[in-house]
């Protein structure tokens, strides 16, 4: 975050001067850039802050949006968490805080990836495979906050160059199709510019198969999503490992682990650490956020078997997810506890979706076994495509839940309004999805200062 800090206000430095006069402005900003970008130092530093930003992002608002508008959790305290209410009755709006704070922070670290991009090429490495792999790793970076920017928010601007930052304001939103080009794009360069196995803290090649996966399945592309899930799935590179062993400070960089974001604690005046214990496990009459809480009808679907229910705290007939642990300190912002983007879990039991919907429902249901069988569960009884497909889905509901996947699980599979209306329904509350709640709004301050135009009925 030090580096971060240190990059903002330098391109404040860089930037700021352009809105003066823009035509004689821009030209001085660009000889001031092309001297800051000399040595691996600023550059490096540029990388660091490219992967700074998934912590602003998966912080708070990401997971929260990937788990709260679902049949998964709720808001626990919703007078605590005003900001994040609207995600569980889909009444957001343009300037709801989430909307700003992820279009923001991808945008942030969008611009970090195409600054590197600019001039790591004419900056001087001491080692040409270091520096290989740097490109990789903004380019990657790259294509994955396009890859989250198009399933929040649809079409987005597509910016891949630093330019003259005074064509901010001209921005316009770009066709999904052509921004998808690019996502692919980038995580094709990406796998061939990564190595195998990277140092710790950073994105590999299967971390980049990953997402270029994930990317294939929000377009029902199960063919080519299958091609890189069975690259990962076969590298023997991972497996699963005991619950005991895979969640908590002392348990990172396991063999479960494909791409995580990374947090510490006691780094920075404490600025490096998560705040998910007190957030989403730590109820609010216990000093907690209570921010999530885990759908009484999800926890019933639990067998009694399940090791997973080890995970999940009771208090007062309310369910918590236990998946992380408190700041070491008095700062509850300040737990060391890194985020899972991609665990192997996650990786099987997409891999077992692709395979059945592209027919082969016998080998689907080999690998949803495998995760079942970890849980200390039976095989599954499911035996043809259809069912096989619902197992799936609860399976993954049950696996990966309070981890920011199941409202992105739904979009993607053509099921968010269809499953949400009968879960309201179920609970007899009157709430139903509006198609166009599908997409998020872009955030009003974003089309106030540029020529984009709004998603429909926000």
């Amino acid at each position: 975050m030090y580096l971060k800090q240190i990059f903002i206000y330098s391109l404040t430095i860089l930037f700021c001067t352009a809105c003066t006069d823009e035509l004689d402005q821009y030209p001085e900003t660009s000889i001031v850039a092309d001297n800051y970008y000399t040595t691996e130092e600023n550059v490096e530093s540029t990388v660091t802050a490219t992967y700074n930003s998934l912590q602003e992002l998966y912080d708070y608002y990401m997971i929260l949006f990937g788990e709260i508008p679902s049949d998964n959790t709720y808001v626990q305290a919703p007078n605590s968490n005003t900001g994040v209410s609207s995600l569980e009755d889909f009444t957001w709006t343009s300037t709801t805080g989430f909307t700003n704070s992820i279009w923001e922070n991808a945008y942030e670290g969008v611009l970090y990836a195409n600054t590197v991009l600019e001039f790591i090429d004419d900056t001087t490495y001491e080692s040409e495979s270091i520096k290989t792999i740097r490109k990789g790793e903004v380019t990657f970076l790259r294509g994955f906050l396009y890859h989250l920017l198009t399933s929040i928010y649809g079409d987005v601007p597509l910016v891949i160059s630093i330019g003259n930052p005074s064509d901010a304001f001209d921005d316009t939103r770009t066709p999904l199709e052509e921004v998808n080009a690019q996502i692919e794009k980038d995580l094709l360069e990406a796998i061939a510019l990564l190595p195998q196995v990277n140092s710790t803290g950073r994105v590999d090649r299967n971390a980049a198969k990953a997402i270029l996966a994930k990317h294939y399945l929000n377009n029902q592309d199960y063919t080519n999503a299958e091609i890189q899930l069975q690259s990962i799935v076969t590298s023997g590179q991972y497996s699963l490992v005991d619950f005991g062993d895979l969640y908590g400070v002392d348990n990172e960089g396991n063999s479960e682990d494909i791409f995580s974001v990374q947090f510490a604690s006691e780094l920075d005046d404490k600025s490096e650490g998560s705040s998910y214990y007190y957030s989403f496990t730590q109820p609010d009459n216990e000093g907690g956020k209570g921010a999530m809480a885990m759908e009484k009808s999800l926890y019933d679907l639990y067998d009694v078997n399940d090791l997973r229910r080890t995970l999940i705290n009771e208090s007062g007939n309310t369910y918590y997810i236990n998946k992380w642990t408190p700041s070491p300190n008095t700062s509850v912002g300040d737990a060391g506890d890194n985020h899972y983007i991609v665990r192997y879990a996650d990786i099987l039991l997409l891999y077992a979706e692709c395979l059945n919907e592209n027919s082969k429902t016998s080998e689907a249901i080999t690998y949803l076994n495998v995760v079942r069988n970890r849980a200390g569960l039976t095989n599954t009884i499911a035996n043809n495509q259809a069912s096989v497909r619902d197992a799936i889905a609860l399976e993954r509901r049950l696996e990966l839940v309070g981890e920011g996947h199941r409202w992105f699980d739904l979009l993607r599979t053509n099921k968010a309004k269809e499953t949400m209306d009968t879960f309201f329904e179920s609970q007899s509350r009157s709430t139903v999805v509006e198609s166009f709640r599908l997409l998020a709004p872009v955030p009003q301050s974003q089309i106030d200062i540029t020529e984009m135009e709004q998603n429909p009925k926000y």
